[in-house]
Order: structure tokens, then C-alpha cells, then sequence
């Protein structure tokens, strides 16, 4: 879906990741202190998936900040799903490296997927990281997250911080042929990203797929949330 950061699947499904709802605690720890942004992006993606209308959303992980349950982390998952059940009619989470004890937060219609992923379309959807199950390496599309693509963009004074899709290829070592994969970006705005042109990937955001080469990332195509070509990794 251009113009923001989530894709559609087929016109039928609405894919988001990485929204780390609860984020402005940790950030408060840092002396940093922002309002609670958590019911701008519940609502930010309903806005969304009735522009292109679809009924179906897919969290492809990290919808949480902290890892284990606590009263107000419990308190912004279920004022999430209470919105989007009024509007969706099925939504799957899929597990990411924060979404510990999902289960037990969800309302039971929603949907919750390990993170070694799933097929939905024929396209494979995981986090990343964790491997993907066979299932999902199968496929000759994966879309995954976790890695909080950026580029920086000018020199000095003029730095703009832009989020971006990264559209790669996996190589497995088996001999099968190459994956298309595409690598969202956070859906929210205010993390911390992995700026790909101006430094390795830290090891937050790396996952097997990356520790095991499979990913060719100076060879990606990288294009801004408004579908503007950027141009491969290596030239940016």
C-alpha cells in the first residue's frame, strides 16, 4: 500500500509489522518522554485498510514492546484488538521476538501464528527472527520484518531519516532457486532503524536469515513508503 508502511496482499489482506506498542516506556527509562502513541496507530491502520478496502490484517510481528505480560502493555493490546475486531474480519498475529505470551492476550478471534511463520496466498509471511518453517521457504515470495529498514538521505545538516522496502532475494544453500522477498519497514515511526547505507546491520536486527548470508542485501532495490525508486543498496 504505498503511501504507508504495509503492503497488500492480493487486495484481500492488510500486512503490518513492527509497532512495539508501549515503546514510550523504554523511552522514558532514556529521559526521552513522547505521548502515548499507541491509539494513533490503532487507528492509523483502520484509516488504512478502509482506503483500499480490505477486511483482513496480518501483524507480522513485534505488535508489542515488552517481551513477558505486564497490566499496561495487556491494557493497549486489547483497546487494539477491540477497534480492529469492529472492523476486520479476521486478523492473524504473527509471533515476532517481542511477542512473547501473545496467547494469552488475544481474544479468541484472533488468530496466533509461531514465528517460524505461514503461507497465506501462496506468498510466505514470517518476522524473521527465527527460521522460517519449510512451508514458508517453499513459497517463491516471503515478506518479513524485524529488521527496521532505513537509508539516509543528503550530507551533514540536510540527513533525512527515511523508512524504506527493501525488495531482495533469498539464496538457500540447497540449491533451490531464488526467492523474491520483500522487508518491511517499521510501522512505527518512532523506533530506532537499521540505517542500511551508512552502517552493517546491528545485531538486534539481525536474524538467521541474514547471520546465514541469505539475503543479498547491497544488492536490494530500495523504494520509500510513496513507491519512489531509490535505486539498489550499494549505489545509495
Amino acid at each position: 500500500m504505498w503511501g504507508s508502511p504495509s503492503l497488500l496482499i492480493n487486495e484481500k489482506y492488510l500486512v503490518i509489522a513492527d509497532l512495539h506498542l508501549g515503546f514510550e516506556e523504554n523511552l522514558r527509562k532514556k529521559g526521552i518522554y513522547i505521548p502515548d502513541q499507541s491509539e494513533n496507530m490503532m487507528v492509523e491502520v483502520v484509516d488504512i485498510a478502509k482506503r483500499c478496502d480490505v477486511r483482513k490484517l496480518i501483524v507480522l510481528g513485534d505488535l508489542k514492546e515488552r517481551i513477558g505480560s505486564h497490566k499496561r502493555t495487556e491494557e493497549r493490546i486489547n483497546r487494539a484488538f477491540s477497534l480492529w475486531l469492529q472492523f476486520f474480519d479476521r486478523i492473524l498475529v504473527i509471533k515476532g521476538n517481542h511477542d512473547g505470551l501473545m496467547e494469552r492476550m488475544v481474544p479468541r478471534e484472533v488468530e496466533v501464528i509461531g514465528s517460524q511463520g505461514t503461507v497465506i496466498e501462496g506468498i510466505g509471511l514470517f518476522h524473521g527472527h527465527s527460521w522460517p518453517s519449510e512451508e514458508v521457504l517453499s513459497s517463491k515470495y516471503l515478506i518479513m520484518a524485524h529488521l527496521h529498514p532505513a537509508v539516509v538521505i543528503g550530507e551533514a545538516d540536510l540527513r533525512e531519516y527515511i523508512r524504506v522496502f527493501v525488495f531482495s532475494r533469498v539464496k538457500l544453500k540447497d540449491g533451490r532457486e531464488k526467492k523474491r522477498a520483500i522487508i518491511m519497514p517499521a510501522f512505527n515511526k518512532f523506533l530506532g532503524n537499521a540505517l542500511l547505507n551508512k552502517e552493517e546491520v546491528p545485531k538486534k536486527y539481525r536474524g538467521p536469515i541474514f547471520s546465514r548470508g541469505a539475503i543479498d542485501l547491497r544488492n536490494s532495490d530500495i523504494f520509500t513508503l510513496d513507491g519512489f525508486y531509490l535505486g539498489r543498496l550499494s549505489d545509495l
